[in-house]
């Protein structure tokens, strides 16, 4: 019996500290848990304030940049953002003059006067520094440059933007309208969301489309997808490969409004409905230099800019972007129903000067 209760003694004292620290982890878990949670609503907050409050007030000059801009141009707003929080926000409105006088310091401008957005970090700090005689030292910048990541780009006044170079001929959408607004979509940094048409990348959209496409396995709008959306995106239009074709056939260039109902718009319809309802189409092998067109291959769709380029709104984790015609497997072209397709004539598009004659591209020129 000695033996036995000797014996049992060290099982005792082994199992007390097992207990102990299998508690201590859990609870260190738990309260790990509970840290990610509050710090992930505390970056919601702050996202959504400078969303909702900052960004708007920013809206009037950051649109003003951005009608100087060159197309495909962006502007560092989310840092615009991160400094203006961190140096010079006191919860109040943000002063108009604030806001031109730190958004100057974001770009240059060349000798004919066109905005050049400034891509070196240290030189926009520097810049900040000598405007507002202040000091940012490195540890101050590097917060600030960490801020911005999670930062949204903010709104812009998208429909002046998209405005931008349309042509109609006697109240006709064109081919050359087409591919300007799918430039203007660009420069806007316009996001992707299944089943968007120009509306704005906010949080209630999102979720809504979530909700809305939840048994949809192609709207992928899973709480991650939503969080990089609203990241890269909130603020600006949104658009899904057919909705950026649908949104200029809708989009009344007077209100600006994008209603489906619009006379001689297209139909509602698919990537492959598009396809399906136009008249002139062929293989993509054989599609001529025409700027305008629409490049299709099953479930996706793009613009056809010309000089082998494409913009398309491409998916979740890439947005709107321009891409090249080769190598993306696209399968057809077609005329989109209803624009009228110009056969000559020297139009702007994008950041070149395209002459056009029998429809196909002779020439180009940069700007």
């Amino acid at each position: 019996m000695k033996i036995g209760i000797k014996n049992s003694i060290p099982r005792l004292r082994l199992k007390k500290p097992y207990l102990i620290g299998f508690c201590l982890v859990f609870l260190c878990s738990l309260l790990m848990g509970i840290g990610i949670k509050s710090c992930m609503q505390r970056k919601y907050k702050v996202n959504e304030y400078v969303l909702e409050k900052i960004s708007k007030q920013f809206e009037p000059v950051i649109t003003d940049v951005y009608l100087k801009l060159q197309p495909e141009k962006q502007l560092n707003t989310k840092l615009i953002y991160s400094v203006y929080i961190t140096e010079f926000d006191t919860g109040k409105d943000v002063k108009v003059e604030t806001a031109e006088r730190l958004t100057r310091c974001f770009y240059d401008k060349n000798n004919k006067f066109e905005i050049i957005p400034k891509e070196d970090a240290d030189s926009i700090f520097d810049s900040v520094e000598k405007e507002f005689n202040i000091e940012l030292k490195k540890g101050k910048r590097q917060e600030m440059l960490l801020l911005a990541e999670d930062l949204p780009p903010g709104y812009i006044d998208s429909t002046y933007i998209l405005k931008k170079g349309l042509v109609s001929i006697n109240g006709d959408k064109t081919n050359i309208g087409l591919a300007n607004f799918a430039y203007n979509a660009l420069s806007c940094k316009s996001g992707y969301i299944y089943g968007a048409v120009g509306q704005k990348a906010t949080l209630d959209f999102l979720y809504k489309q979530q909700n809305k496409f939840k048994n949809n396995d192609r709207a992928e709008l899973n709480k991650e997808n939503i969080d990089f959306i609203f990241k890269n995106y909130g603020g600006r239009p949104s658009f899904d490969c057919c909705g950026l074709i649908k949104a200029y056939s809708w989009f009344d260039e007077e209100t600006g409004e994008i209603q489906p109902n619009r006379k001689n718009a297209i139909k509602d319809c698919t990537a492959d409905g598009l396809y399906n309802l136009a008249e002139v189409k062929g293989n993509i092998s054989d599609m001529p230099d025409i700027p305008g067109l629409a490049v299709h291959k099953s479930g996706h769709i793009g613009v056809y800019v010309g000089g082998g380029e494409v913009i398309e709104a491409q998916g979740n984790k890439y947005g709107v972007l321009k891409t090249k015609l080769a190598g993306r497997g696209w399968e057809h072209y077609l005329k989109v129903p209803t624009l009228k397709y110009i056969n000559s004539g020297t139009f702007k598009l994008g950041c070149k000067e395209v002459t056009l004659l029998e429809e196909k591209i002779v020439n180009k020129n940069e700007f």
